[in-house]
């Protein structure tokens, strides 16, 4: 266990409250579940992304910037033209799809002849099956454990993990085992993830720095979603609160950057960052969604003070990369 840790913090009550507020007691007794699995597929069945800060436009395109060059062009397109220009017929495996908004990025770059998803939460494939529909894309889905599946050796080009593996215990073991074996000689692995402390055990300088930023705010780019309330501090979030909601968020994720080094050729990594404006930001995006100069401003600020933060730190808190299999053992 590393030295910053939390079993329990104040942050834990007020996040309970506030849900409480928001959806009612009744819906979050509904999440109560015995076995761990249970709790983590209930917990995507009804997850919905509104106030996290990912949702924010000149964020996304900070990190566009960053992995591409060009704040409007996203990895997937970024990497068929730079690792799959001129193939054709190739499969992709999405490992922890979600709702598949990444799978039909890549369909859409017209080199996939076959793409698979897999993810755990019925819901969220139900979701996929239907936007894949939507949008006239054809997409095979599964649920279910990914590593319970079947999945022939040596079958795909491109294995995708978006904000998925920091989800697997023993990444190593995953990686090395369940990953690796899928991957054709040539084949690439992508990887876009969350890299930080595991189970979220922000280190002090973390918190500081997000607190700081965060008295500076304006009050109402400080209000939650409620429209009542305001983040008046952020909390390392308490271990006990997260294996109840989800017990496989962060599990391993300070494995990650080691074990790909360590069991992949690096083609490229980048730093994404996210050390502060992950948690500053959590409740509070909504507010900066507009287009208003103030709101522009004070997020370009954030973004700076956060690659500023990375760079003395020297520790990134997510990546984007792409590997490529070393010789299998």
């Amino acid at each position: 266990m590393q030295k910053n840790t939390t079993y329990i913090s104040v942050g834990d009550f007020l996040d309970v409250y506030h849900k409480i507020r928001e959806k009612g007691l009744r819906y979050l007794m509904s999440k109560v579940k015995l076995l761990p699995t249970a709790r983590i597929e209930s917990k995507w069945d009804s997850y919905a992304s509104t106030s996290d800060f990912w949702l924010i436009p000149a964020i996304q395109h900070s990190w566009n910037k960053m992995i591409s060059g060009h704040p409007e062009m996203e990895y997937e397109e970024y990497v068929a033209q730079k690792y799959l220009s001129n193939k054709r017929n190739l499969k992709l495996l999405s490992i922890g799809c979600g709702e598949g908004s990444h799978d039909r990025n890549f369909a859409k770059q017209g080199c996939f002849s076959l793409i698979d998803g897999i993810d755990i939460s019925p819901e969220s494939i139900k979701n996929a099956v239907q936007s894949a529909k939507e949008n006239n894309v054809d997409i095979n889905y599964f649920q279910g454990d990914f590593k319970k599946m079947k999945l022939n050796s040596n079958s795909y080009d491109v294995i995708l993990f978006s904000s998925s593996l920091h989800h697997f215990k023993d990444v190593e073991a995953t990686l090395q085992h369940d990953v690796k074996p899928l991957l054709k000689p040539d084949g690439i692995l992508v990887i876009y993830e969350f890299t930080g402390p595991n189970r979220l055990q922000w280190t002090k300088e973390q918190l500081d720095k997000a607190n700081e930023l965060l008295r500076n705010l304006p009050l109402k780019f400080k209000m939650l979603s409620d429209k009542s309330s305001v983040k008046k501090k952020v909390y390392r979030p308490g271990l006990l609160r997260m294996l109840l909601v989800d017990p496989s968020e962060a599990i391993d994720s300070e494995s990650i950057v080691p074990s790909l080094n360590k069991h992949f050729k690096v083609l490229e990594q980048t730093d994404l960052g996210w050390n502060i404006l992950h948690i500053l930001l959590k409740g509070i995006a909504q507010n900066f969604l507009n287009e208003e100069p103030e709101t522009k401003k004070i997020i370009d600020f954030l973004i700076a003070e956060e690659a500023d933060f990375v760079k003395k730190q020297l520790k990134s808190d997510a990546i984007f990369g792409v590997y490529q299999n070393k010789n299998l053992l």
